[in-house]
């Protein structure tokens, strides 16, 4: 079985994927469907949202057609092993900056003799069928995804060493936290970011890995330009932007309605 995220960008595609840091229902999952984005991640970095909740949002979201991801926080590999077991395809991992580190997390998400997670009996993924410990293994390592952010200049310089680690599938620019870590925060579109994402979609390209990118959520030209550099998978947006957003218009259109 396949990663459906994984079949998209074989076949040239590019992924858009939601952020989702407020919502803590399944709705969320068909309302992603539903705008067109084909995958979604659950931000466990920068919201309290519990792991049952995420779990929750997971199954639910490949019922719908969305492929589902979650942020840990860093370094984060036994919730990391619990949620997939609870439903994500794949683990976004922060903050990824030597190609040990990017092992250690790697093989953390993969069983032996690949990697060291936790033997699982039948799973979501496997519409819970009585498969034996040694194809349930191969089938869930097939379908799981594991991505590295680099968010710093550190882990720009190693992006070769990280992008050829096996058991990596995606490399992801975390932009907004490397401007920032570059002291130029929020300057996405500036020379010293697009620099380092040449770079980064560079390595890739050698290792055959996907380039990934996060940060651009909301900004339609920036997100063609850099897949146009290679990116196959974009964070194109989150819930409680759109949620300040459509609030912030609409309050606006009664003010003014209330005026005339």
């Amino acid at each position: 079985m396949a990663n459906p995220i994984s079949t998209l960008m074989a076949n040239g595609g590019t992924a858009l994927c939601l952020c989702v840091r407020m919502s803590r229902t399944v709705d969320v999952g068909r309302i992603a469907a539903a705008a067109g984005f084909d995958a979604l991640y659950v931000d466990m970095e920068h919201s309290p949202i519990t792991a049952d909740d995420t779990s929750a949002i997971c199954m639910a979201a490949s019922g719908f057609g969305v492929t589902p991801f979650v942020r840990v926080p860093q370094d984060e590999v036994g919730l990391a092993t619990r949620l997939l077991d609870g439903g994500a395809y794949g683990i976004i991992f922060p903050h990824v900056e030597t190609a040990i580190q990017a092992a250690a997390v790697a093989g953390a998400c993969l069983f032996p003799p690949r990697g060291t997670r936790s033997a699982v009996g039948s799973t979501i993924h496997l519409g819970f069928q009585g498969l034996s410990q040694k194809e349930t293994g191969e089938r869930l390592d097939a379908l799981t995804m594991t991505t590295v952010m680099i968010e710093t200049e550190t882990g720009v310089e190693n992006a070769n060493e990280i992008s050829a680690v096996d058991g990596v599938d995606m490399v992801m620019v975390g932009t907004a936290d490397l401007s920032a870590a570059m002291g130029v925060p929020g300057d996405l579109d500036g020379k010293q970011v697009r620099s380092a994402c040449e770079q980064v979609a560079a390595a890739c390209r050698k290792s055959g890995k996907v380039f990934a990118l996060g940060g651009v959520r909301n900004n339609p030209v920036l997100a063609a330009e850099y897949a146009a550099m290679g990116a196959q998978f974009i964070i194109a947006g989150m819930d409680a932007s759109y949620f300040q957003q459509a609030a912030d218009a609409d309050v606006a259109s009664i003010r003014d309605a209330l005026k005339s």
